[in-house]
């Protein structure tokens, strides 16, 4: 029997605070309800924003509980637009911080999967490690995985989801860059700017119509990135896309270095498993 299931990805400015963050967020969620959206992927700690100059304390000032403020507005908003939010946060569990992922659902209910793979900034912020194994989450029927940034690093990953009957990913990621490498949209005028944004477009933009068996060797996926600056120094490029079990692009938001470029948004598709 043909499964369908319609995801979206969105991209959010999530520099700003936590009801900045939240108001930017139910936008695109509204905004996915009305065109029928039933699985909605935001980026990696979009809630609490990703600052690769994280610390300890950083970390701890911002970090909450699953059932913590923060989730569980989004799991109302799940419920009030009656589909599931994936998004980011910083997860404080007994005295262990995790960089986890908020699975929201319109029933009410809610889980997360935590990061295995984590990046030196994020060792240096003192936190702690998911587990390797991933979570399966069902939606209409559809096996399900999130692999969290550099998860999608781990040892053997394909075949493993593969021996869980996963049949799709979920991919959330920061996103990268430094403010002071980025453009204005006159710097475009320029012969330096333009050259500077070719230089860069390759890593936020995928040309490919189809892409290869080694990125999708099972299944295709849904990934979102972060946006804006957040902090002092970071500012990330943003960048979304949904690929399909064939591996065909069937949307993609670019991403960008030019600042007045940086605009919340969301793309969908439905998916035929």
């Amino acid at each position: 029997m043909t499964r369908t299931l319609h995801v979206a990805a969105a991209q959010i400015h999530a520099g700003g605070g936590t009801e900045d963050t939240l108001r930017r967020l139910e936008h695109q969620v509204a905004s996915a309800a009305a065109v029928g959206v039933e699985v909605i992927l935001f980026s990696e700690c979009v809630l609490h924003g990703y600052d690769y100059d994280m610390t300890r304390k950083s970390v701890r000032s911002l970090a909450e509980p699953m059932n913590g403020p923060t989730c569980s507005r989004v799991v109302k908003l799940a419920r009030r637009h009656k589909l599931a939010i994936l998004a980011g946060f910083f997860e404080h569990d007994r005295d262990a911080i995790y960089n986890s992922h908020l699975v929201a659902r319109p029933d009410g209910s809610r889980a997360v999967q935590r990061k295995h793979v984590l990046t030196p900034g994020e060792l240096k912020a003192k936190l702690t490690r998911g587990p390797m194994e991933r979570t399966v989450f069902t939606f209409n029927g559809v096996r399900t995985a999130i692999t969290i940034c550099a998860d999608g690093g781990i040892e053997g990953l394909h075949d493993r989801l593969h021996k869980q009957g996963v049949t799709y990913r979920f991919c959330p990621t920061g996103g990268g860059g430094k403010i002071a490498d980025y453009l204005h949209e006159a710097d475009l005028q320029t012969p330096a700017g333009r050259k500077q944004y070719e230089k860069n477009r390759p890593r936020v933009f995928n040309t490919n119509a189809i892409l290869n068996k080694t990125k999708c060797p099972y299944t295709g996926f849904t990934s979102a990135n972060a946006l804006g600056p957040v902090g002092r120094q970071t500012c990330h490029q943003g960048h979304c896309m949904i690929v399909d079990n064939d591996r065909v692009m069937r949307a993609q938001i670019p991403g960008t270095i030019v600042l007045e470029h940086m605009q919340d948004q969301m793309i969908h598709a439905q998916l035929n498993f």
